[in-house]
């Protein structure tokens, strides 16, 4: 009796240290309120293609949406299709909307990004970190997530999504409602759940 007393407590106990690690949160880059460290990239495609930039002092402190693709994966690929689709709708309210791959082989990663160009959405910059697969040392960016969003206006981050595995369905509405909310409201649209195309 005392034993199946004590395996109880320790069954109990496992679930609770299980269940409290899965909780955790995941950081990675700076978080809401903070401000938004300046952004030194080399675009790929567009007018700008090939040319350096600071994608955070070019926004000028309008509402701003940056996706840090950390690694390719089909899900992060999805999502990041679907949210620069819902930005490009935003851009009468001002909005810019980046894409930053991370990578240690800058031009690996340039051909690809050509390779796949027709299927990314229109009206998002694109472009390659000058610093390598841990990204700008000033954002504290996160290499074990799939992708960090971040979502701001006026100079500041107002939310932050640290994103292991990224989920269309899931992901996808959260990340519509902070830009919806920095850029005068509206509705956040439902997601179908298509299958995209494979980047």
């Amino acid at each position: 009796m005392l034993f199946r007393c004590w395996l109880g407590c320790v069954t109990l106990l496992l679930s609770i240290c299980v269940s409290v690690a899965a909780e955790e949160p995941v950081f990675s880059g700076p978080q809401a309120g903070e401000v938004f460290p300046p952004l030194p990239v080399k675009v790929v495609l567009g007018d700008q293609d090939g040319k350096d930039a600071d994608l955070v002092k070019d926004a000028d402190s309008k509402p701003l949406v940056v996706i840090f693709f950390h690694a390719r994966t089909r899900p992060a690929y999805a999502l990041t299709r679907k949210i620069m689709e819902f930005a490009a709708t935003k851009s009468d309210a001002g909005l810019k909307s980046h894409v930053v791959f991370l990578t240690d082989d800058p031009t690996e990663t340039n051909k690809w990004v050509n390779l796949i160009q027709k299927q990314l959405p229109k009206g998002a910059t694109y472009a390659i970190s000058h610093d390598g697969i841990e990204g700008p040392g000033a954002y504290g960016l996160n290499r074990n997530v799939t992708l960090t969003v971040l979502v701001g206006n006026e100079g500041k981050v107002t939310e932050n999504f640290a994103l292991i595995q990224p989920q269309l369905q899931a992901d996808g509405p959260k990340i519509m409602k902070a830009i919806v909310d920095v850029t005068g409201g509206g509705d956040v649209p439902a997601i179908e759940s298509d299958r995209p195309a494979r980047p």
